[in-house]
């Protein structure tokens, strides 16, 4: 499994299509009764946004690389007793889908086929972002979120924060979902990788061009290691633009770390921790309505 796309309500898609264009390279692959599809490489899209006056994440899409586990996770989710939402696509460039509602508000839709663009150079070598990378979600039962992603889905975890966070792998890359312990179910950030440092320092220019600014960061994180930024959407969802994050190629030997000793020093390993407000960003995981 792959991390795939993330989908969000938003009250004007141009404008928070805009903002993802302007400030990190994506460009647009489809627009469609009120639905704007973004992407920064081959894939059909990687950012959906649905028009709604009522703002939050509308789902995450996880991508399988053999449809036969499709139908394994299918009987997986039915047999826990989830709620299979829908067996068909609901979004241009999917050939076969599952929608399921999780705990906790959160919506995934799982899928074995995605349609591409052929490689080129363009798809190679993006100016700045290069692929969807991670959502993280605060959520009111961070203990069962973490039961339903591992042990029907089948992602493992990478590092623990005491009891409050965990960061979960469903491929090499240390985390593509981090859950955290909360009093209301949000998505607080999604996230884009950039190439390395060179890309992070172009990326921060930009911002600074557009008259945008980080709340936090450039930064090194202790769980996966990744250099970050963390700047607000026009929605008040976080984007991060990461480089470097830890690849877990070893997976058999790999233990997870619990950083909890560490304090908020494990949440950037050069200096200053999230400012006050950090929490105050994020949308609203939105059930789903059928």
């Amino acid at each position: 499994m792959h991390m795939g796309h993330v989908a969000m309500r938003v009250r004007d898609p141009p404008r928070s299509a805009a903002h993802l264009t302007d400030t990190l390279g994506l460009r647009r692959t489809f627009e469609q009764d009120g639905e704007i599809g973004l992407s920064c490489n081959e894939r059909h899209h990687e950012v959906q946004l649905i028009a709604s006056e009522e703002v939050g994440l509308d789902h995450v899409g996880i991508e399988l690389e053999d449809e036969r586990d499709l139908d394994r996770l299918r009987d997986a989710l039915i047999a826990d007793g989830a709620r299979i939402l829908s067996e068909a696509p609901r979004e241009p460039g999917l050939a076969r889908a599952i929608r399921v509602q999780g705990p906790e508000d959160l919506v995934l839709e799982l899928y074995a086929s995605m349609e591409r663009e052929p490689l080129s150079v363009e798809h190679y070598m993006p100016p700045l972002a290069r692929r969807f990378g991670h959502v993280n979600i605060s959520t009111r039962d961070r203990a069962e979120s973490q039961r339903f992603l591992c042990d029907v889905l089948g992602f493992r975890v990478s590092d623990t924060l005491g009891e409050d966070i965990r960061w979960l792998r469903c491929d090499r890359d240390h985390h593509g979902i981090a859950l955290r312990q909360a009093g209301e179910n949000t998505m607080h950030h999604y996230a884009f990788e950039l190439e390395g440092w060179d890309a992070i320092e172009r990326y921060c220019d930009r911002l600074a061009l557009l008259g945008r600014s980080l709340i936090w960061g450039p930064g090194r994180h202790g769980p996966g290691r990744n250099l970050y930024t963390y700047a607000p959407d026009p929605e008040n969802a976080i984007v991060e633009g990461y480089a470097d994050l830890l690849v877990i190629a070893d997976e058999a030997n790999y233990v997870p770390i619990d950083w909890n000793s560490s304090g908020a020093g494990a949440l950037n390993l050069w200096g200053p921790p999230p400012p006050d407000d950090y929490r105050d960003y994020g949308i609203r995981l939105l059930s789903a309505t059928g």
